[in-house]
């Protein structure tokens, strides 16, 4: 299995939604003759991933049963066997329609406020409690995890370092404003301290994704060429297929949206959705060790 984390560590610059556009198309990917099985790990207890799949009234269930992400890394670090069963969910394929592509299913893991604050008040939890626990596990039943990221997290978030240190990736969704781009350097330094704290030189950089564009704005012809020097610096490309500033992309992750189809959801903006995340799958494909090697079609 290959986890990638949405990463960013400002908020509010589309890592749930670009975590949902993701899903949903890597899922529409055969690979080795059957539809790549996708799970969702909402790390953030806002729950906007994870809303986006099960629905408010499911997410509010999920959480009520006390089966969050927390809840999940205290056991695992407390004692060898866990029903796995217990916290996971998923959102259903949806009803096909002629040739309409169906909305795929999708496995969800939730994170709440409560279990997440318990796991991380003990300082003695460790920090690879996620990937030496449970990561074996969720490989008996997905081909990819991703790993929606909350923002503004430090030392002190275990949860969310335990997410870091299990990601063999990470995409990191930027807009071209000053202050989205201020907070990059905040966000490598979180890389660089997992990368230590794991032992290794993962997750690796798949590349930056440009979010809410405006190509007609003079906020994006300025900051444009610093993004593609950081980019570069980086050595990751930054994904030519840019999502642009659109109401419908932002109404894609509301959970009152009712449909069946991916076309239904991402209307006008299917292809452009698509070309971006079979990029991504592209660069995943390409990298040492990765597991998508195999993959055939496209999303």
């Amino acid at each position: 299995m290959y986890a990638i984390s949405i990463f960013n560590n400002k908020g509010g610059v589309g890592k749930s939604t670009l975590t949902l556009f993701m899903a949903d198309f890597l899922a529409t990917l055969s690979v080795r003759g059957r539809p790549l099985r996708v799970l969702v790990m909402d790390m953030d207890p806002q729950g906007s991933a994870a809303a986006a799949l099960l629905g408010a009234e499911g997410l509010e269930r999920v959480r009520g049963s006390g089966r969050g992400l927390g809840r999940l890394a205290r056991d695992l670090d407390v004692r060898n066997a866990v029903d796995l069963g217990d916290f996971l969910f998923k959102r259903p394929r949806g009803v096909p329609r002629g040739r309409a592509e169906p909305l795929p299913e999708i496995g969800v893991m939730v994170s709440d406020k409560a279990s997440s604050f318990a796991f991380e008040v003990n300082p003695l939890h460790r920090l690879t409690a996620l990937r030496d626990g449970l990561k074996p596990e969720l490989a008996k039943r997905f081909d990819v995890a991703l790993l929606d990221l909350p923002g503004n997290i430090d030392v002190r978030n275990l949860l969310a370092v335990n997410a870091l240190i299990m990601s063999d990736a990470l995409v990191t969704p930027v807009e071209p404003s000053r202050i989205s781009i201020n907070a990059l350097p905040d966000t490598l330094e979180m890389v660089r301290y997992v990368r230590e704290r794991g032992g290794g030189e993962m997750p690796a950089f798949l590349g930056l994704v440009l979010n809410r564009v405006d190509k007609r704005s003079q906020q994006f012809q300025r900051n444009l060429p610093w993004i593609r020097e950081m980019a570069a610096g980086l050595g990751v490309p930054l994904f030519d297929a840019v999502l642009p500033n659109a109401l419908a992309l932002s109404a894609a992750t509301d959970d009152r949206l009712v449909c069946d189809a991916m076309r239904e959801r991402y209307g006008l903006y299917y292809p452009h959705v698509k070309a971006l995340v079979w990029e991504v799958f592209r660069r995943w494909h390409h990298l040492p060790g990765s597991e998508g090697g195999e993959g055939s079609g496209g999303p």
